[in-house]
Parts: C-alpha cells; structure tokens; sequence
C-alpha cells in the first residue's frame, strides 16, 4: 500500500464524526422512511436467522444457514431492491454458485419491476430452449403478488424467426404483440421470466430487451427520493422474507414424512412462486451416508421435466460441481421403460445418480411443464442401504426382475 494512500486513509479515519456531511441536519436521520425501512429489513435478517438456528439439526445446516442468508439478501436486493422502474433492467436471479429459492437448476430466472404509470415495449427471440414464459405480477399490500398475465413459448405470438414483442402498456397498443394491461391503478410490480433447459450446451437461450415508452435511454433521471428508497428497501424485505422462509411454508415443510411425494401447482403456492403450466411432485428425502434411495418414475410426455435434489434451506447442492438435477434429455431409461435414480451422499457409477453431497435430509423436486390438467402417478421411493440399492439398481437397468 503506497504510503500517500495510507495518508489518505488515516486523514479520513482521523476526521471527526460527522465532518464530512455537505449539510447539517438538526435531529438526525432516524426519522426518514429509507432508515426506518433499513432498520425493518435488519430486524427481518436477525428473525431469520434465528429461524434456520431453529429448524437446524447439526452444525452444516446452521453454517450453510448463515451462508443462505447472505445469498437470499444479496439476490433480494439484485432483483427488488435494484429493481427501478424508471429505468429498468432483466436481472439474474440466479449464479453459478447461487441457486436458492427451489429454483430450477436446469433454467434461468430473470425479473424487471414496473410501474403503472408507466408503459413498456419488451423484444427479443425465444430462443430454442424447452419452456420460456413470462409471468406479470401486480405487487399486493401483503408482499406477496398476481398475475396480471402470463405467456409462454407458445402463446407469446413469436413470428418465424422466433422474434417476439410484449407490451406492458394502460391502452392496447396498435402495433403487434402480446399485450398485458396495466396503467397506474396496477400499481407497482415485476416481469418473472422462466426458461428452461433440457441440454444447455445444445440450445440457445432467448434473449431480453425493454423500452420505456417515451423516454430515451440517455434521458437524464431524477435523483432516487427518501420515499422511493424506502419502497426499494421494503421489496428487498418482502422477497428476503418469502424465499428465506420457504423451508417452512411451502408444502412439504422439512418435519414432513420423508421420502415421499406430493402433488403442487400455482393454486397451491401463488402466481409469485409458479405458473400456471409449471406442475410439480414435492418431497422430502432422509438417508444415512450408507443408504441410497431408488426413486422410480414414469417418464412424462410434456415439454420439459427434471428431477433435483436440493438441501434444507431449498437450495440446488453445490450445482457447480455436482450432479444434483438430470432432465428428460439426460436420463437414461431402463428396459422396462421405467426411469430409475439412485440418490445418495456421493457420486455412484448409476446412469441416473444424483447426489446429496452429504446432507442427511433436505427436498427433492419433479418439474415439469405441461397441460395443466396433466395427472401423472406419484413416484415410488425405496429406500435402502447404499451396497444393496446398487444391486438392484444394475439387475433392473438389465431388464431383470429385481431380488424381493
């Protein structure tokens, strides 16, 4: 460290407290609405935290915990917080080594907010991945949201090219596209954006843009405003607390009857959490590092379906190094016609093995997309120790009846 810089530092360090304000201000800050907002949101982190030092079992859990909370906040105030509708942007809701909130970890998830009194122009292709859609959400007074519209793949108007527009707008707009009415009385609101993968490395994602109609890019913005702050803050809050607490009031909660399967939709967890065409089998799994468990399906004739193992707090396991999810493309079916997994703490020779990474319990997750009135059975659950699911995992991938 050059030695200027060290003079530099301990100039500003050795400062009084509160000398380098522009202005003063009598009575202080405590009574704007950002630092009241602020001080909520850290009371909420604190009332998480002390919720997964609750439902925490061994020291992992409460260790991965904190790190979860990091994660949670750190997306909540990308895609809320950051959010601005005056200029607003797609944002990732998802990384590489972030994956919480029981996303998909074969899809991507991007949010835009929006305001009613403003109109938006969104273009780009669809891509050629299996499921793209948007979800229009009007924020609600109790945080949570409804869906003003919803399109896919199919239902977006995409021309030939795959090119499509969506208009956010009060009036319909005379050009082409799919429309959604909003106009000031909407309120305020996001754009969720879900596409998903059977083979990343073979299809092309889709692409993004947005246009605020009638303003330019370039046109100077107003500073943010106390008010405008604190509701930023309060949206970071409202997603921080929802998908921090998802572990507890989506349906399996973790003190559920493990190992097996129960069926979701958007009716069961809201228009903020699915879909309408977004199906799902939800469970729990509990093995010992020598169990394995044997999960058999039926495989599902409908655009997309995965299968992911996921930790208590609902996040993929170590999605970067680790088989934790196989989609309709990458599982192998054995002879019956069947698709078997073998789940287990560690990798195992199975063409169809996913892993827990060592956790003891956490949710397991079927995906899919489809018609909504499509019934599939609930997968059978087996559980065993590791040496001999193994055998009875090679004799049925041989197209053998398996030893009872």
């Amino acid at each position: 460290m050059s030695s200027f810089l060290v003079a530099c530092l301990l100039a500003i360090w050795l400062v009084p407290s509160g000398a380098l304000a522009s202005e003063e201000r009598p009575g202080g800050f405590d009574d704007l609405a950002s630092v009241a907002a602020f001080d909520e949101l850290m009371q909420t982190v604190n009332q998480l935290r002390n919720a997964i030092l609750e439902d925490a079992t061994n020291d992992r859990e409460a260790a991965e915990g904190m790190r979860f909370i990091l994660r949670t906040l750190a997306m909540s105030q990308d895609v809320t917080g950051d959010g601005y509708p005056a200029a607003p942007h797609f944002a990732r809701m998802d990384t590489a080594r972030r994956k919480v909130g029981g996303d998909n970890p074969d899809g991507e998830y991007y949010t835009m907010a929006w305001e009613g009194g403003r109109d938006y122009k969104i273009t780009g292709n669809i891509g050629t991945a299996d499921h793209f859609s948007f979800s229009v959400l009007a924020m609600q007074p109790t945080g949570r949201s409804k869906s003003l519209g919803y399109a896919n793949e199919r239902t977006l108007g995409a021309d030939k090219n795959g090119d499509y527009t969506l208009w956010l707008t009060a009036k319909k707009p005379e050009e082409p596209g799919y429309w959604v009415k909003t106009g000031a009385s909407a309120g305020f609101g996001s754009i969720l954006v879900r596409e998903y993968f059977g083979d990343r490395a073979t299809e092309r994602p889709a692409t993004l843009a947005v246009e605020v109609m009638g303003r330019k890019p370039s046109e100077p913005l107003s500073p943010s405003s106390d008010p405008e702050i604190a509701r930023s803050i309060q949206m970071t809050r409202f997603a921080f607390q929802g998908i921090g607490l998802l572990h507890r009031y989506v349906s399996p909660s973790l003190d559920a009857t493990p190992n097996q399967f129960k069926r979701r939709n958007s009716n069961d967890f809201g228009a903020d959490i699915s879909s309408p065409d977004n199906l799902y089998l939800i469970g729990t799994y509990a093995i010992g590092p020598d169990e394995a468990l044997i999960v058999e399906v039926d495989p599902l004739d409908v655009r997309f379906w995965n299968f992911a193992i996921e930790n208590p707090w609902h996040e993929s396991v170590d999605y970067a190094q680790r088989t934790t999810s196989l989609t309709h493309d990458a599982v192998s079916v054995d002879p019956d016609g069947k698709v078997r997994f073998l789940v287990t703490h560690r990798p195992t020779e199975h063409p169809n093995s996913l892993e827990t990474a060592g956790h003891n319990r956490g949710f397991m997750t079927f995906r899919w997309v489809g018609e909504r009135d499509t019934l599939t059975p609930l997968p059978e659950v087996t559980r065993l120790p590791l040496a001999d699911a193994l055998k009875k995992a090679r004799t049925q991938s041989k197209g053998q009846p398996a030893a009872q």
